[in-house]
């Protein structure tokens, strides 16, 4: 027989034998035991590496899910940067076209400056010639002041002199009936007005005749100060007879008026010298030329020829 018909006459019958020999059974099973054993072994290294493998692809299944979400998150973050750069660089470019404008109105803002400094410059040096023309003009001018006050001090005294000639003049030709007393008066009136005084004429009825001796009309020349009165007789001749009338038109004047006199000032450039010794011890003041007169107070008697 050959082997393949022992090996099926065997396949056929074990299972038989196995059944009704129980020693078989015993032998085959040790022997089997003593066969498998190694391939179980293997079996177990089996089942732990495929376990440790299985949990080596689970942890790195684990890592890759977590990288994969890392990576998705970085996508995520590159993405929003990806759009923040290009905000930021639309932004620069607008940036950029302001500042290219602002750098074109700066130049054109420092060319415009460099004119007007220059015309400036060109101002002040102008400006600079014209103060020296205008120190030269004022050099000039106060040379010219000086002179002209010089001439100014001439005149002043030319004209006092002229006044002084013309009141005497006016005196003498009133004494020889070439001018009238009231002519005169009012020429010294003017005169002392613009020698400062300001001089009121007080007019009253004297129905009495105290200062003439009979009903007249009171004429006197009258400066108020501080409450008190200064009254002035301005005449081209003084005489005694004068003096006396002049006396009681001050008498007169404080009586109608009840304002104290303070000085009693008689004026003329021709006195008699009777009158004037009178007038002294009176305590009246006699002068020649109405800018004689004062304006504080002076002693009684004084004149001035």
């Amino acid at each position: 027989m050959s082997t393949q018909e022992v090996l099926s006459a065997i396949r056929e019958a074990l299972p038989q034998w196995l059944k009704e020999d129980p020693a078989l059974r015993q032998i085959l099973r040790e022997m089997l035991e003593e066969t498998l054993r190694p391939w179980e072994e293997i079996r177990a290294e089996i089942r732990a590496f495929r376990e440790e493998v299985e949990g080596r692809l689970s942890a790195q299944e684990q890592a890759l899910l977590q990288l994969t979400q890392t990576v998705q998150e970085l996508v995520r973050i590159t993405q929003e940067h990806s759009a923040a750069i290009r905000r930021l660089t639309e932004q620069g470019e607008e940036h950029s076209a302001v500042i290219r404008v602002l750098v074109e109105r700066t130049e054109e803002h420092s060319r415009r400056l460099e004119e007007h400094s220059a015309a400036i410059r060109a101002l002040t040096e102008r400006m600079e010639e014209h103060s020296r023309i205008i120190q030269r003009m004022l050099e000039t001018l106060e040379r010219h002041s000086q002179e002209i006050e010089r001439m100014l001090g001439v005149l002043d005294r030319h004209s006092r002199e002229i006044q002084r000639l013309s009141a005497t003049i006016g005196a003498l030709g009133a004494r020889w009936g070439l001018s009238s007393e009231a002519a005169f008066r009012d020429g010294m009136a003017a005169l002392l007005r613009e020698a400062g005084w300001r001089v009121e004429r007080f007019l009253a009825m004297d129905s009495e005749g105290y200062v003439f001796g009979r009903p007249d009309q009171v004429e006197i020349d009258v400066v108020i100060r501080d409450g008190e009165a200064i009254l002035i007789e301005i005449r081209s001749s003084v005489s005694r007879g004068d003096v006396a009338i002049f006396q009681r038109k001050v008498e007169f004047y404080a009586r109608h008026t009840g304002i104290p006199v303070a000085r009693r000032i008689l004026i003329s450039p021709m006195v008699d010298p009777r009158a004037q010794d009178l007038a002294q011890r009176m305590g009246m003041e006699v002068y020649t030329y109405p800018e004689d007169v004062p304006f504080g107070s002076a002693p009684h008697g004084a004149r001035s020829f």
